[in-house]
Order: C-alpha cells, then structure tokens, then sequence
C-alpha cells in the first residue's frame, strides 16, 4: 500500500535578476549548449570521482549542468499533457507550464512518468475555488493537512507565495497548487518556469518511490528539485544557470556557521536519513541550497538520471544508503566527508 499523498513547497527567494537572456560577462565560464564560449576561461577537466572534485570543486557546476544540457536536447518529454486550470478571478504569473514541464521529463526521462498531471492556478480571491479543486482530486484520502493547503498557501493579497505538489495514493495522477500574485509577476522563480519544473521533479520521485515514499534525506527531495529547476529551465546557457545557481546558494557564502564537520552532520544525521523532522533543527532554506549543491556534486559524475535512480531504488526496496553505493561505486560512509569537503571548498573559494 502506497503511502497517503506526499507534499512538497516550492519556497522562494525574491531576487532582482531577471536571468533569462543574460549575457552579461561573468567570472564563470559562458558556454552554450553548442560548446561555444564567449570567455577564454578553460572548461575544467570532467570528474570522475568524489576525490577528483575535492581537487577541483568548482568541476562540479559545469559538469553538471552540461550533462544537463546534454540529456535534454536528446531526449524527448515523455509526460502527458499536463491539464491547465486558472481560477476566474486569476492570471498566472508564468504563462507557458507545458514548456517547463516538458523540460523537467526530458532531464528525467530515464524514469517512469505516468502521472495524469493538473497545475491548479490561483491567486487570493479564488483560495476557495482552489481547495475545492484538491479536495475532489484527493476524495476521500484527503488528509487532515491538505483540508486547508491552498490557504496555507496564499493567506492574503500580499501573503501568496509558492506551490505544493500532491500525488495521488491510489492511482497514477498528481496536482499542482501554484499561487499567482502581483507580487509574483516580480519574482524571477514565478515568473520563468522553475516553480513548475521543480514541483513536476517532485511528481517524479515521488512515483519513482512508491510505496516507499519518503524514504530519502529531505535535502536529497528538495535539492534535486532544485537543481532541476536550474538545470531544466537554463539547460542552453551555462551562465544563466550560474546566476540561478548563486541566487540558490547565496546564503551559504563564506557563511562562518558551515564547517566540513557541520555539513557531515547536516547531510548525514546521527538519527537516520528517513525522519526528515531531523532537519527542522536548520533554517529552512538549508535543504533547498546544499541539498541542490549535493545533487549538483552528483550529477557531474553520473549525470541528471542518477540522482532520480536513487528514488527508483529506494522505491525498489533499498535503503538510501544501499542505493548510493549501488549507483556510485562508493559506500555512503565513505562519500559523506568528501561531499562536505567540496562542497565547503566551493562556498569558500
């Protein structure tokens, strides 16, 4: 038996930067999805392993955003239409979902995506237009938390932020709820597709998992979702996806709270992987933005579809640790304080 309907937010930071189209110079490499570069900054040497990224960090961004680039522009979406619903009294803040979504399946389409997909638009005035909508998607498996979830969402005009993505418990479909405000037409994460991708990359996993829902660290579900709004959305300009990238990760920058010692404990609790309230303890932006920096450390090694395989395992019966070795060669005990180096090496630098 699949477990009752999982749910994931799609939390926010306002930033200034309209990053689509920027062609601004930049000390990252500018490369576009053809190979050609506007900068005469060498293209790192491709990882191979974690020790190769502890040497050179900073490998790990191209790497993996031109994998990225890669499996998307050969594969094709393999979602079904999603179905698009605005409220009467609404207008979305981004206008094309199908796009987005259609992006995020390519970089997973390795994986199952079978879902029946709807995105629920709504601003303030249609809160309760969109509760209904949830409440016949989920019937009687509603639970108590999804009674007042497009509420919990958009509390007011000014107070109307984020999504939240819902599978179904009993057959393949999935919602999502995408809140619409003018405060949101402003914002660059409602306002270029990543909020969609990100919450269609949770639908992934969360078929991926199964009946064994839940069973990976939270940094690991809202890190991947992170880093694929990033990789999905920017897959044609690498310098895009670094101005995505530092918009994420900002607040992690020469932050003198994160040692090596401090990441180990945050990526590898003494009380497991699985009970995500482990991570209530940090502030809440910590699972998004170095769970996106362990995704990303990832997929410069093995690509996009690895870090999605460790949801298809987990949901075949492996512990998450059991799946990390089995996809990376390395047991997880041993990769922890080499994921935490580089990643302090690459906040540091």
């Amino acid at each position: 038996v699949m477990k009752i309907a999982s749910k994931h937010f799609g939390l926010l930071i306002t930033s200034l930067i309209l990053v689509s189209g920027c062609s601004a110079s930049s000390d990252n490499e500018n490369q576009s999805a053809d190979g050609t570069s506007s900068t005469s900054t060498p293209i790192p040497p491709e990882p191979t392993s974690l020790q190769d990224l502890v040497e050179n960090s900073d490998a790990a961004a191209y790497w993996a955003w031109k994998k990225s680039s890669q499996k998307i522009l050969n594969s094709v979406s393999i979602i079904k239409t999603a179905i698009i619903e605005i409220g009467p009294n609404t207008t979305p803040d981004y206008l094309n979902p199908q796009i987005a979504i259609d992006l995020a399946s390519k970089l997973y389409s390795d994986h199952k995506q079978n879902q029946e997909l709807t995105y629920i638009y709504y601003q303030h005035e249609d809160t309760a237009w969109a509760q209904k909508k949830l409440n016949d998607f989920l019937g009687k498996y509603i639970q108590d938390w999804q009674k007042e979830q497009a509420q919990s969402s958009c509390r007011a005009k000014d107070d109307c932020f984020g999504a939240v993505a819902i599978t179904h418990p009993k057959k393949p479909a999935g919602i999502v709820l995408v809140t619409a405000s003018d405060a949101g037409k402003k914002d660059v994460n409602h306002i270029s597709g990543t909020l969609e991708a990100h919450e269609y990359t949770h639908i992934i996993q969360d078929e991926s998992q199964g009946r064994f829902l839940g069973q990976v660290p939270r940094w690991q579900a809202e890190g991947e979702a992170m880093f694929a709004q990033a990789a999905s959305i920017y897959h044609l300009d690498f310098l895009s996806y670094t101005v995505e990238r530092e918009r994420i990760i900002k607040e992690l920058i020469k932050n003198p709270e994160i040692s090596q010692s401090w990441l180990v404990d945050f990526i590898n609790p003494d009380t497991g992987l699985t009970k995500w309230e482990v991570w209530d303890k940090y502030p809440g932006w910590r699972v998004y933005d170095i769970g996106m920096l362990v995704t990303e450390i990832l997929a410069s090694l093995k690509g996009p579809e690895s870090t999605m395989r460790l949801s298809l395992e987990v949901g075949n019966g492996l512990s998450y640790q059991k799946a990390f070795e089995k996809i990376y060669g390395i047991p997880w005990e041993t990769a922890v304080p080499l994921i935490a180096q580089i990643i302090y090496n690459q906040i540091n630098s």
